[in-house]
């Protein structure tokens, strides 16, 4: 039997948006921990390099290329703190298409309950509850998949775990979407060096065991604040990167972004077409990347 060729699905792929905290942060015992480092760290460094402008640039362009879905990979907050995921879903309420986010590792800063975090995003995480991940959104041909790499974690570190139940259940969704192009969505990403050890998904490898097992099109991933575009270790399957939606930086790989994927069904498989749109407030908008590949049906 011959596959229908179908027209491109546009997804619209950013991260890190780091929403700015609220104006009068609340009393000082929100911050008898880790989130003490870490509103430290915002006032002296962060606050001037994580714009809000920017963030509105990316999301005007990206509604500007009229996307079929959003997709956001985390870390919308700064602190985790109940007021900004209240903020974060005002702002996911602007978006001009269907989203669906997975949390980050600022998003799961330091242990609170899920429905006065996290539940709050239930419209754009397919009402997943806290250990139900990941979740399955399908679209025509398209299996988006939202994995959970977010917890808590010591100060100074930011790593990310997906965990054993995550894990079998990523091979369950995987197996029954083969006839799909299953895009995996994912804060840390599956693959050593991209990002230093204490920020690592700590149980990478056995992640990327299983996207290599049972395949899939793509991996998206944030965390990293890089255009990056690597593949699953032992894989040909792409792991892409997408600079924060928020940062002002002096080296051009981490300029503010989001990546454009394009995914068509041909005869023979799945067109991928990937541009990655950067955007300074001096220099304006640019097209830091366009790459386009066949995924063949076997493949992924």
């Amino acid at each position: 039997m011959t596959l229908t060729e179908t027209p491109s699905v546009v997804l619209a792929h950013l991260s890190d948006v780091h929403l700015p905290p609220p104006a009068s942060l609340p009393s000082w015992r929100h911050f008898t921990n880790k989130r003490a480092l870490s509103v430290a760290s915002w006032k002296r460094h962060r606050v001037h390099h994580h714009l809000p402008a920017l963030s509105d640039a990316v999301r005007d362009d990206m509604h500007a290329a009229r996307p079929d879905l959003i997709l956001n990979t985390g870390d919308l907050t700064n602190f985790g703190l109940r007021e900004e995921f209240s903020n974060a879903a005002s702002w996911l309420g602007t978006m001009a298409a269907p989203c669906l986010v997975v949390p980050g590792n600022h998003d799961a800063m330091v242990r609170e309950p899920w429905h006065d975090t996290a539940a709050k995003w239930a419209g754009w995480t397919e009402n997943t509850a806290e250990g139900a991940f990941p979740y399955l959104r399908e679209e025509g041909d398209l299996a988006i998949i939202g994995v959970n790499s977010a917890i808590p974690t010591p100060p100074f570190m930011a790593c990310g775990r997906v965990g054993a139940a995550q894990r079998t259940r990523l091979a369950e969704i995987l197996d029954t979407t083969r006839d799909k192009c299953r895009v995996v969505m994912i804060h840390h990403p599956p693959r050593a060096g991209l990002v230093p050890w204490r920020k690592s998904l700590l149980d990478l490898k056995s992640v990327a065991a299983i996207i290599a097992q049972h395949g899939a099109a793509m991996v998206l991933h944030g965390h990293s604040h890089d255009a990056t575009l690597s593949t699953i270790p032992g894989t040909s399957i792409p792991l892409i990167g997408v600079p924060s939606a928020s940062l002002q930086s002096s080296r051009p790989w981490r300029h503010s972004g989001w990546n454009r994927i394009a995914i068509a069904r041909k005869s023979a498989g799945w067109e991928i077409d990937l541009t990655t749109r950067q955007f300074t407030q001096a220099e304006g908008w640019r097209c830091s990347r366009h790459r386009n590949w066949l995924i063949r049906d076997g493949q992924g």
